[in-house]
Formats: structure tokens, sequence, C-alpha cells
């Protein structure tokens, strides 16, 4: 049977027997990238007078959207523009650098918007984004 990957942050799962001279890279991946992401990693979101969606895949590979700091940066192009995070269970520390409010959502539910210079808590419940202060 090969690897699956977790629900939220799409760390690898090996099977029991599999890899069997491999695994040893993909763990010290799982514990030095994907958890040191989800844990204190920061990355840059920018926005360029669109709406902006980060999404994960099943890869150990680096990606925005499993990061604990959201730094947006770019143009919002003078209106409100929204930052589309997965439908998973994971919060998000967000740092607003954008001229305008961005509204951070799942692919349905509430919003929380962040204003313009600030930087704010939320939490994605899978369903919801919801303040965490």
């Amino acid at each position: 049977m090969a690897s699956t990957y977790s629900n939220n942050l799409k760390i690898e799962l090996i099977t029991t027997g599999e890899k069997a001279t491999t695994w040893g890279t993909i763990t010290n991946t799982n514990l030095g990238t994907t958890l040191e992401e989800s844990i204190v990693g920061s990355a840059d979101v920018s926005f360029s007078n669109a709406n902006k969606t980060i999404s994960l895949s099943n890869s150990n590979a680096s990606q925005d959207a499993r990061n604990l700091r959201l730094n947006l940066t770019g143009t919002t192009g003078g209106s409100t523009r929204t930052l589309t995070v997965p439908d998973i269970e994971k919060s998000y520390i967000v740092n607003n650098g954008c001229a305008d409010a961005v509204a951070v959502s799942n692919s349905s539910g509430t919003t929380v918007t962040v204003p313009a210079g600030k930087t704010m808590w939320v939490y994605s419940t899978g369903s919801n984004v919801v303040d965490i202060t």
C-alpha cells in the first residue's frame, strides 16, 4: 500500500514496510519542513488586483497554506479583496501589508476581515473562518 497524506497539513504518512531506503529523508522533511512551516513558518502571499486562493496538495514540498503566518503583500486595487484558505482546521496569523482590507475565508461560510496595516489571528474551522481574539 502506498503512502497517504494527513487531512489538514498534508504530511506524508509512510505505510509500514514501505520506502525502506528513503523513509529517513521523508521523515526529516515531515519534521523539518512540513511541521516547522505549520508551527513557526511565514509565507508571503502576493495580491495583484484580484482575489487570491492558497491551497494544499499531497506533497511535503513547501506550501504557503501550511504556514502559521501569512504576510499579505502586493496590490489590492482600491477595494477589499478575499484570501481563500483551504477547508481545513488551522490557525493563521494574517499580517495585512496591503493598502486595503482583506477578507479571509474558506470556500463557504463566515469570513474575517483584516484591515489594511493590521495583523489578526484567525482560525479556519474547515467551513468558517473566525477571529480567535
